[in-house]
């Protein structure tokens, strides 16, 4: 991915931001064979922000020529933002102005959204992203799935959202995810394939996270978790019933804390703790358990899963790299620490 988010730290030296994003230039995804990177096809389309992909695979079809099997076209879910506030938001900095204006037919809402992208391999020279929409209008982001169907047409993923504000907003507060989120995204895509929403700014389901709440319907392709007041989570992970036939039959797990624990200054009490909860995949529906922790596990933590055997068939450390030391005595420092050190005193110099 060729975004148009920037990162250049000598920006320090010149007095503008570290972080820069420009909502004029396009957003690039780059394709090729996984050995043959020279073969690399490139697709462009509206700019956006994207820091978590939750799948991609092959369309394959039969040459009725030859007979062969060859890929059609690359499809990829994504969760797609419209901007960069979050990453200013995050970090408590304030978002520079922007020093250009976005054409009023490319301007979108303030989102974060789950995307499905079909990238077209034509064999003509041409690049064309086929399908590139929202499969739901809720805010989603830390996106799962079954790691056994990653890298297929995998039917379910799971990710957070916040029921009552923006993404961008949510992780400028310090990550407070209300809800945990499953998507039935294969029903989801079918359908935006027979009713095609708007390019780039459509979504499949246009429901809000309450809305999707209230539903009664059973074969509801989005089914939400949500956390009672006060409480919040942390991405979730899938882990698979040890002999379970469906793709979604087994737990969903997340750190959550109880936000009663705060002070009154905002601050966590000395002793406050987190919990680990289990929920039910398939139906979305309660707590299975809960895992009372001896300490707090602090908001905006990735999740992973590791099971005995994953444990057990690591392979043994076969030596351990250090770091190289400054010089001092009895010790020398490496050529290149030292010619680091240089450099960095010399740009101390100009910034102080």
């Amino acid at each position: 991915m060729d975004l148009p988010l920037s990162l250049d730290p000598l920006n320090l030296a010149k007095n503008k931001a570290v972080v820069a994003y420009d909502p004029t230039s396009p957003s690039r995804f780059g394709l090729f064979p996984r050995y043959r990177p020279e073969n690399i096809q490139w697709f462009e389309t509206r700019a956006c922000c994207i820091f978590h992909t939750a799948n991609s695979w092959d369309t394959l079809i039969t040459d009725p020529a030859s007979g062969e099997t060859q890929v059609e076209s690359i499809n990829m879910l994504a969760c797609r933002l419209t901007s960069a506030s979050l990453v200013f938001s995050a970090g408590a900095l304030a978002a520079p102005v922007p020093t250009a204006s976005v054409p009023d037919d490319e301007k979108e809402e303030e989102q974060c959204r789950l995307y499905y992208y079909n990238f077209c391999l034509a064999h003509d020279g041409t690049q064309t992203i086929r399908n590139q929409w929202a499969l739901s209008a809720i805010p989603f982001e830390f996106p799962s799935l079954r790691d056994s169907v990653s890298m297929s047409a995998a039917r379910y993923v799971y990710g957070c959202s916040v029921s009552d504000s923006s993404f961008g907003a949510a992780l400028g507060r310090a990550v407070k995810m209300d809800s945990l989120v499953k998507m039935d995204v294969t029903a989801l895509i079918a359908r935006g394939r027979k009713f095609p929403p708007t390019s780039i700014s459509g979504c499949v389901d246009a429901r809000n996270v309450s809305e999707v709440i209230a539903s009664d319907d059973i074969n509801d392709p989005i089914k939400i978790f949500k956390m009672p007041k006060g409480w919040y989570a942390q991405e979730s992970r899938f882990v698979p019933r040890q002999d379970g036939t469906d793709e979604d039959d087994g737990w969903l797990l997340s750190y959550v804390f109880d936000e009663r624990q705060l002070q009154e200054d905002g601050e966590c009490r000395p002793d406050a703790t987190s919990e680990l909860w289990i929920i039910d995949a398939k139906s979305m529906a309660g707590v299975l358990a809960k895992i009372q922790l001896p300490q707090r596990v602090p908001y905006g933590l990735h999740g992973n899963w590791f099971s005995k055997e994953d444990i057990q068939s690591q392979r043994p450390i076969e030596r351990l790299r250090s770091l190289p030391t400054l010089a001092g005595k009895g010790h020398r420092a490496s050529p290149m620490l030292q010619a680091w050190m240089r450099v960095r005193r010399a740009i101390e110099l100009v910034l102080a």
